[in-house]
């Protein structure tokens, strides 16, 4: 994977738009973390968008030609296509899928104590190499690494959870809390030059426990 730094811009239909040129997969998310539905059957109606095309139905039963439609396989980069999508919610938080952009996230949330998971994980492994990291606008932390391309545990510990085949928020998102997502390293986004740790593969997790 070639190594890219991006300067993110502060707005969120700019930052998508930069993403997207820059070859990483996003899509629209609600403040509830939620994808928006991507096809016009699935859109439901408002006073000031009617939508005659909408049948109303459960996201995981849906049955769009595009079976995706509710979920971050929806993403895309398509620039004209992330463009229109930030014009018409450009409050929209930006999703990227992890195992499609080719990562592998350790995400860290303290109020859950993932702080201390982390600390007890390195402890028993050692300290974890470093790479690209984000902070969430709830005050974690996404450790961001190459995918090893093989399946990944759902969670290390309380509070210490890898996203592989879910997605995470990506800068400038803004957190229920009010709080924004933001790159380390002054602002600047760059791809993960790090491979997941292999000691953190399901046969070396369970040969370490």
């Amino acid at each position: 994977m070639t190594i890219q730094t991006l300067q993110i811009p502060p707005d969120l239909p700019s930052a998508a738009v930069a993403y997207a040129s820059a070859g990483i997969r996003v899509f629209r998310v609600r403040p509830d973390k939620a994808p928006f539905a991507n096809c016009a059957r699935c859109r439901p109606p408002t006073e000031k968008r009617p939508n005659p095309f909408y049948i109303e139905h459960r996201p995981e039963e849906c049955r769009c030609t595009a079976r995706t439609c509710h979920g971050f396989h929806a993403a895309t980069t398509d620039v004209d296509l992330v463009r229109r999508w930030w014009a018409e919610q450009p409050d929209a938080n930006i999703g990227a899928p992890c195992a499609l952009n080719g990562w592998a996230v350790l995400d860290i949330d303290p109020r859950h104590g993932g702080d201390k998971s982390l600390a007890v994980l390195e402890e028993r492994i050692g300290v974890l190499p470093g790479t690209v990291m984000q902070l969430t606008g709830g005050g974690g932390l996404h450790i961001v690494f190459r995918t090893p391309g093989v399946s990944l545990p759902g969670t290390l510990g309380p509070g210490l959870d890898v996203k592989h085949n879910g997605y995470i928020l990506l800068a400038p998102s803004v957190h229920s809390s009010g709080g924004r997502y933001r790159w380390s390293g002054h602002g600047r986004f760059l791809q993960p030059p790090v491979a997941w740790p292999s000691v953190l593969t399901p046969r070396q997790v369970r040969r370490a426990a």
